[in-house]
């Protein structure tokens, strides 16, 4: 017993939270992964910035003893003079960890003084600083080289001073600029990151507010959900939410409604069914009770066909889902068809049963094709049922010149009509003109209305062409 119950509670229990996707963890995903991103690209551009810092203030110090090496440069009659300042050397002083190269000659001939082979650039000016980057004997170095004119006429061409350091104190230094700039901008992305998620976690409590709400109410609590407190962005989920509640009510209400109508309308068939029984148990021959029997046939079928239509216009009403599928139907064949299979009702009454197709082709609609031949077994029918013996129904098919590729049918009968004043009453459920019998159940029209609606058409009642009888046209939008 106990497993029993733990089962049935389990299966009332709401689907397991967390099987779907997590806003917060996706969120988290996202901006992990863009801020992560970010810092990349930024830590990549701090180092661009760091490395040009080092080099401009780097190259200051190089640019002052190119210039001091190059004003020591002097030319006489026969030879060129170097004289390397001491100013020049201070690169050198004591506790650094870089080397310094340096040369000194004419472009394209042997040096006059330093170290053979130094990277040289392709493209100087006069009396210009140039700085570049090379390797000297596997070490990366930073130069700097500039053309020193000699004004002389025995030495034409000038002299190249290329100076060069290794890059070892530049990278201490652009490491330090780097690490300081990363750090913080790591601790700004943390710090982002932390306030993106509470501001995420606070984002959805509302939601989980809502949910807590709607999973507290009541079974039968359909009322729409208030959202005055909630965000902008969360109106959409409520009003999908009150949307569907309202499907689900209306719904509901169908239900209740189909029961409460089947259990007003079934009692008296039930109740007359059994005392009908009752009667005929209590004869004693065969020819006594036959009466019985066939008044007992004639309320069984009433309640038959009393019930059939209370199921119909569960059908028929657009709530129950069953308008979600649909079709194309051709509405020319269904018409003939049940036209054909009404045919011996119609001679049992004697009532000449015809069809008439004005178009002569097929008449298409959209929709579903059970509950349209309803609508036309509830037309004719009824139109049988109230007709006379010796009367006429005419089905009436063709386009309707209204409504362009719209579809118009007519059932024409010339019986007793139904007066102005009462046609749009007629159409209420279980409603009955005085003047007509009681076999029916007061159903029909309320069924072929609801039919009719949920496929988006109309329905009126009019006179008869002729003057005498009723006609019922039906409009259904094109296919």
């Amino acid at each position: 017993m106990t497993q029993a119950s733990t089962s049935g509670n389990a299966a009332q229990r709401p689907a397991r939270r967390g099987a779907g996707k997590s806003l917060k963890r996706g969120l988290t995903v996202w901006l992990i992964g863009v801020l992560s991103a970010l810092l990349v690209v930024d830590a990549w551009f701090s180092y661009r910035d760091a490395l040009a810092a080092a080099n401009q203030a780097y190259d200051r110090s190089l640019s002052a003893s190119l210039k001091g090496i190059a004003e020591r440069i002097y030319a006489t009659e026969s030879e060129v003079v170097v004289d390397i300042p001491y100013s020049a050397l201070e690169l050198f002083e004591a506790g650094s960890s870089d080397r310094v190269f340096y040369s000194v000659g004419h472009p394209g001939e042997a040096l006059i003084t330093g170290y053979e082979g130094l990277p040289a650039p392709s493209e100087l000016k006069p009396n210009v600083a140039v700085f570049f980057d090379g390797v000297y004997r596997g070490q990366a170095l930073r130069l700097g080289a500039m053309l020193k004119p000699l004004y002389r006429t025995e030495f034409p061409k000038p002299v190249l001073v290329i100076l060069g350091e290794t890059t070892n104190s530049r990278q201490d230094v652009v490491f330090s600029l780097f690490a300081g700039e990363i750090g913080r901008k790591a601790v700004l992305v943390v710090v982002a990151l932390m306030v993106a998620l509470l501001a995420a976690r606070l984002a959805v409590k509302p939601v989980e507010r809502l949910g807590q709400a709607i999973r507290e109410r009541p079974e039968d609590d359909l009322t729409p959900v208030t959202g005055s407190d909630l965000p902008r962005e969360v109106e959409p989920l409520v009003d999908a939410i009150n949307l569907h509640m309202g499907r689900i009510e209306r719904m509901v209400e169908a239900r209740r409604r189909f029961i409460t109508d089947a259990a007003h309308q079934l009692r008296t068939p039930l109740a007359v069914l059994n005392t009908q029984a009752e009667y005929a148990l209590r004869q004693d021959s065969a020819a006594a009770m036959r009466p019985a029997v066939e008044a007992l046939h004639t309320s069984l079928g009433s309640a038959i066909r009393l019930t059939n239509q209370l199921l119909a216009l569960s059908r028929a009403e657009s709530v129950n889902g069953l308008m979600l599928s649909r079709q194309a139907v051709d509405l020319s064949v269904l018409a003939r068809d049940m036209v054909i299979e009404l045919l011996p009702l119609a001679a049992r009454k004697q009532i000449d049963l015809g069809f008439e197709d004005a178009a002569g082709q097929a008449l298409s609609v959209v929709g579903n094709a059970v509950l349209l031949r309803e609508m036309l077994a509830n037309l004719i029918d009824n139109a049988l049922r109230y007709t006379p013996p010796g009367g006429m129904v005419t089905v009436r098919l063709g386009a309707d010149e209204a409504w362009p590729g719209g579809v118009r049918l007519a059932v024409i009968d010339n019986g007793p009509g139904i007066p102005a004043s009462e046609r749009e009453a007629v159409f209420q459920r279980f409603y009955r003109l005085d003047v007509s019998d009681h076999t029916g159940s007061g159903l029909g029209l309320s069924i072929v209305r609801e039919i009719v609606l949920s496929h988006a058409g109309e329905i009126h009642l009019d006179d008869a062409p002729d003057g005498t009888g009723l006609c019922v046209w039906v409009r259904l939008p094109p296919g």
